[in-house]
């Protein structure tokens, strides 16, 4: 069963937020306290005045970097078009249509070309014109069968992506910027700095209000259905913000009270991470695996009813390759390179631009990975389900074996 990227993004409930890189500042953390105490004991009388200039230039840093970054993604080099093979356009890509998506989902390379164009931030310049010019341009594909005089398949495949990562497959709403996936790297690229700096409780503590404030914004843009339970939207933003802030200074106060756990370099922080990683995809997609359950279809796309146990397998397969597999690159390649860049790096404000550099490469190249891993709609045996799914039959009265749920993001 292959979905229209719209109907996807439109039942997935799960928040796609960096609360991986918020236990960098772990080691962060215990580094600074070590450096007040030298400050505190005479070593070095001008330590006060370096520190603040020094705090003037990570704040600069991260400001250039995270304007930087994000300008240099939205503009990055086109990914190409199509994946060859028959059905071809003569511009390159495919014949368009709008039974199926333009990549092949059943396939990684194609999840993964499908991922990089739904989460490509230069949708965000897109006016409320420029979409509303897209719609009119399917509707008339939809009307007539045929494309609209002057467009090749290549301009109606954009004119899809950008209807579907700019407006809501319920409502029709176009949806909040700050909250659509495209904004994803561009948004967490400013958090992470934030992260990065703070080096106080109070800091910590702000960081992640700010990270999960971010997360709940990104749930309620791209929920699944044209209302949202507030109370529920609520109880799993405060869950999430305890765990993740309990967490954090658990693992702050850990490695400052024992720092041979220091030598195991990022693997601590990572611990951490997957742990505020899926408890938040836990407490946010609370409803679909101890609740009403999701949605399951047959071969043929008809709505069997809810099934929590296909919830539960939706979000075992989401905190596996979101925030397990995720977080891996943005944790532990940056470290091993900074610490080959190192000899060349000993201005610190040059040190913090070149690792922000790195983790922002880090995420956008990982994130499109670790979602295409697992295709987003999942295929069960009914025999895994509940037995209101079982000795059911399809249309034509052969015993429905297989069915299908969306796994969500």
């Amino acid at each position: 069963v292959q979905r229209p990227i719209s109907r996807l993004r439109g039942q997935a409930r799960g928040e796609m937020a960096m609360s991986m890189l918020a236990s960098r500042t772990f080691a962060r953390r215990a580094a600074g306290r070590l450096g007040a105490r030298s400050c505190a004991s005479g070593a070095a009388p001008a330590c006060g005045s370096v520190e603040n200039q020094a705090l003037r230039w990570r704040f600069a840093a991260g400001g250039a970097v995270a304007t930087c970054a994000a300008g240099a993604l939205l503009y990055r080099p086109q990914l190409a078009r199509a994946e060859g093979g028959a059905g071809a356009g003569a511009d390159g890509v495919p014949a368009f249509t709008m039974a199926t998506t333009k990549y092949d989902q059943s396939t990684f390379k194609g999840r993964l070309l499908g991922m990089y164009e739904y989460i490509d931030p230069r949708t965000l310049l897109l006016t409320s014109a420029a979409v509303q010019a897209s719609q009119k341009a399917l509707e008339s594909f939809k009307a007539t069968g045929k494309k609209p005089d002057g467009m090749s398949d290549a301009d109606m495949w954009t004119h899809r992506k950008n209807v579907e990562v700019s407006i809501h497959p319920v409502t029709g709403e176009e949806l909040f910027r700050m909250g659509r996936m495209s904004a994803f790297v561009p948004m967490n690229v400013p958090l992470c700095a934030c992260m990065l700096m703070a080096s106080t409780t109070p800091q910590v503590l702000l960081a992640q209000f700010m990270n999960q404030t971010y997360n709940v914004v990104n749930n309620y843009v791209n929920r699944s259905g044209a209302t949202v339970d507030w109370s529920a939207l609520l109880q799993s933003y405060g869950l999430a913000v305890t765990a993740s802030c309990s967490i954090s200074l658990g693992a702050g106060q850990l490695i400052q009270a024992v720092p041979a756990l220091q030598v195991m370099g990022p693997f601590v922080p990572y611990l951490a991470v997957i742990s505020a990683g899926s408890a938040n995809v836990s407490f946010t997609r609370m409803e679909e695996w101890a609740g009403k359950g999701v949605s399951v279809v047959d071969g043929e796309g008809k709505d069997l009813g809810m099934s929590a146990k296909a919830g539960q397998l939706g979000v075992l397969q989401t905190v596996l390759s979101r925030s397990c597999f995720l977080p891996i690159a943005p944790m532990v390649m940056p470290v091993i390179a900074m610490k080959a860049l190192k000899p060349f790096l000993k201005v610190r404000p040059v040190a913090i631009v070149a690792e922000l550099l790195l983790i922002t490469v880090c995420i956008s190249g990982m994130l499109p990975v670790a979602l295409s891993i697992l295709p987003q709609t999942m295929e069960m045996d009914v025999k895994s389900l509940e037995l209101a799914f079982q000795n059911l039959k399809d249309s034509k009265g052969n015993p429905v074996t297989k069915v299908f749920a969306n796994k969500g993001l």
